[in-house]
């Protein structure tokens, strides 16, 4: 039975939830801090563009590090460094100081996600796979959502929550440790050929890379933008705990509407409606409405963050089964230089435009990939529905090595659980 599966279990998923909660808690507080200090908006997107270069290094690194000594000792390695490094943010007030440990922060939690998640493969079979993501990534958006509402406990201007998020990570070590489970085999990762990856859906990469640039803007700026506005630390804790709800309620919904025709339609009409949502924050802060402007971040987190599952759907649908490992591997790098460029760009836009260009530069580029798709399904003929893979429920905060699993998963050459009991993960 399935619960037989999640009880022995129930240790690691509890980590992968305290995890999560310190990521999106410090992800929000940075950027409120930021502001608290006077660094220039453009000073906040460098610091947020630093989280994802540390993680792209920490996807290419980590799992040498985890060949080399073992899970065990990298995770509480990477813990314990993702601890300092928030710590030493509240001891060190500097803007350059913060890009470092930043990056820092951003390695760590590759690292923690990637040890993880491949514990996760580790457990899993063939037959109780999908139900146990489905579970692992719903966990991760609720317990994103909580992470905002932490910003109440006590003020942004002191040490507290720099110390509770140090405390959150050290907890998520504590249980993860005691998950008596064989260690699965994480393999060096094999050489990527983007060029490769665009040539064989174009939509899919463009759609990775632009979902890296609206994503890093959102998480990455959107505490800065409330701060910015007059929004006190309760107001931005719902403001940005209504992204989270939304891509949490809709990405599902919207996933398995894609499966039911060609996939590049869904993602022009949700490239559309997320254009013109993004609109909708301005048109809030203009009236001054709180109400108006939560109703907009729900309609982005709903529209614009599940644009990057679509693309690797989309993807998928048009690889073959050896491709697939080397090709999610792509996209988390294509998304991850998204994330990278994303708030750099959309920071600098606000400080010499206007604050509300955060949510301009959102419609420009989702209303960029919908003109893309129309292109698309111009230029091509639709692939049968008998070609067409499952969709993909892809999470944000999701490591290049449950992605690359889930999209090997989606393929019915692979092995089943009588040919092996213990899942390979190749990067």
């Amino acid at each position: 039975m399935f619960r037989q599966t999640l009880l022995p279990i129930w240790s690691l998923l509890f980590g992968v939830a305290i995890i999560t909660m310190a990521s999106a808690l410090q992800s929000s507080l940075i950027g409120i801090r930021a502001s608290i200090e006077d660094f220039n908006t453009t000073a906040t997107g460098l610091i947020m563009s630093s989280y994802y270069v540390g993680f792209i290094l920490g996807s290419i690194l980590v799992p040498i590090w985890v060949k080399n000594v073992g899970h065990i000792r990298v995770f509480a390695a990477v813990a314990s460094l993702a601890s300092i490094t928030i710590l030493m943010q509240s001891v060190v007030v500097n803007p350059w100081f913060w890009m470092a440990m930043r990056m820092g922060t951003g390695l760590c939690y590759a690292g923690l996600f990637i040890v993880t998640e491949s514990w996760l493969n580790g457990i899993a079979t063939n037959n109780t796979r999908g139900r146990l993501f489905s579970i692992y990534i719903i966990e991760i958006w609720a317990s994103q959502t909580l992470g905002q509402f932490l910003l109440n406990v006590s003020s942004p201007s002191g040490y507290d929550l720099f110390i509770l998020t140090s405390i959150l990570i050290s907890m998520a070590l504590v249980p993860l440790l005691l998950v008596r489970t064989p260690s699965p085999t994480i393999e060096v990762p094999e050489k990527l050929n983007l060029d490769g990856l665009v040539k064989a859906a174009p939509l899919g990469a463009t759609g990775a890379f632009v979902s890296g640039i609206t994503s890093g803007a959102v998480l990455g700026l959107g505490a800065l933008y409330g701060k910015s506005i007059g929004l006190d630390v309760a107001e931005i804790s719902i403001f940005m705990g209504a992204s989270y709800i939304g891509g949490m309620l809709l990405q599902w919904p919207i996933g398995k509407f894609s499966d039911s025709q060609d996939r590049r339609v869904t993602i022009l009409w949700v490239g559309v409606i997320s254009a013109i949502t993004a609109l909708v924050v301005p048109l809030g802060h203009g009236m001054n409405s709180l109400m108006v402007m939560l109703v907009g971040m729900f309609l982005i987190g709903a529209f614009t963050f599940p644009m990057y599952s679509l693309s690797s759907s989309h993807l998928n649908d048009h690889l073959r089964p050896e491709q697939l490992l080397s090709a999610s591997s792509g996209l988390i790098l294509l998304n991850g230089a998204g994330g990278v460029l994303g708030p750099l760009v959309t920071s600098a836009m606000m400080d010499v435009i206007h604050l509300d260009a955060l949510f301009v530069m959102l419609a420009i580029m989702n209303l960029a990939i919908a003109v893309f798709a129309w292109a698309r399904i111009r230029a091509k003929a639709p692939i049968t529905m008998e070609q067409q893979g499952d969709h993909m429920h892809v999470g944000i905060a999701m490591s290049p090595v449950v992605a690359a699993e889930m999209l090997s998963e989606a393929d019915s050459s692979t092995p089943s659980a009588s040919e092996s009991n213990e899942v390979e993960v190749k990067l």
